[in-house]
């Protein structure tokens, strides 16, 4: 089995759905990822202090060290400007987005749900040109977004986040025996210390914020209201 997960910037597969990438790579999965930009434009902590070129080739090996902690067998990063994904045709997105799908082939997409978590405007072009993209395919594979709930968003202080709609979660994933993992892959982001700080700040209830990881299934369409434990 193989799944692809699919993001804007080096960090969103760690600090994004990082246990559930571990626990497919535990279970057989090929797993892969695709980041379409070097997130040289970011602003948090010691990034303000280096150029974006700096930046990207910081970025770059900290996203090198998140996947080997991951056991992501697949990394292509490419370069599209960070903060500027908007300013892309969704032409050029979604040829860019079923390029790698043809090529990769896998069983499993995920990325972010609508809302971008952040309402970063990055996560949300990159979203919708998956969207697009996986229902272009002849036989579209399970699409999966991942997404934060109501309370977890209110757990995150100082931070506006975007929840997806209870209604709409179709899986719940139970990721308790890979958080050391995640949380080593979300430390290889030294350029993202201050996000990493925030969550610190939580203490012991970041063991229940971060234990489960939530996603709604795009494709195929699933309406019957049942929650499922396991990505299968």
């Amino acid at each position: 089995m193989k799944l692809l997960a699919i993001f804007a910037h080096p960090d969103d597969e760690s600090f994004g759905p990082g246990g559930t990438l571990t626990l497919a790579a535990a279970n057989g999965f090929e797993v892969g990822l695709i980041t379409l930009t070097q997130g040289e434009a970011g602003s948090l902590g010691i990034s303000k202090k280096l150029s974006p070129k700096e930046l990207a080739k910081r970025r770059t090996h900290e996203l090198q060290c998140a996947t080997k902690i991951l056991g992501i067998n697949y990394l292509h990063m490419h370069q599209f400007p960070d903060k500027q994904l908007t300013n892309i045709s969704q032409e050029t997105g979604i040829k860019i987005i079923s390029k790698e799908l043809q090529w990769f082939s896998p069983d499993i997409i995920i990325t972010f749900h609508k809302n971008g978590i952040s309402g970063h405007p990055d996560h949300k072009a990159v979203t919708n040109w998956t969207d697009i993209a996986v229902k272009q395919l002849d036989k579209p594979p399970k699409f999966l977004c991942y997404g934060l709930t109501e309370k977890q968003t209110t757990q995150v202080l100082n931070r506006k986040l975007y929840p997806m709609e209870e209604n709409n979660i179709t899986h719940k994933i139970d990721v308790s025996a890979y958080l050391k993992k995640k949380i080593d892959a979300m430390q290889c982001h030294k350029t993202q210390e201050e996000l990493w700080k925030t969550f610190e700040k939580m203490g012991k209830d970041f063991y229940s914020f971060s234990r489960w990881e939530y996603f709604t299934q795009v494709w195929p369409e699933d309406d019957n209201g049942i929650i499922k434990y396991e990505l299968l």
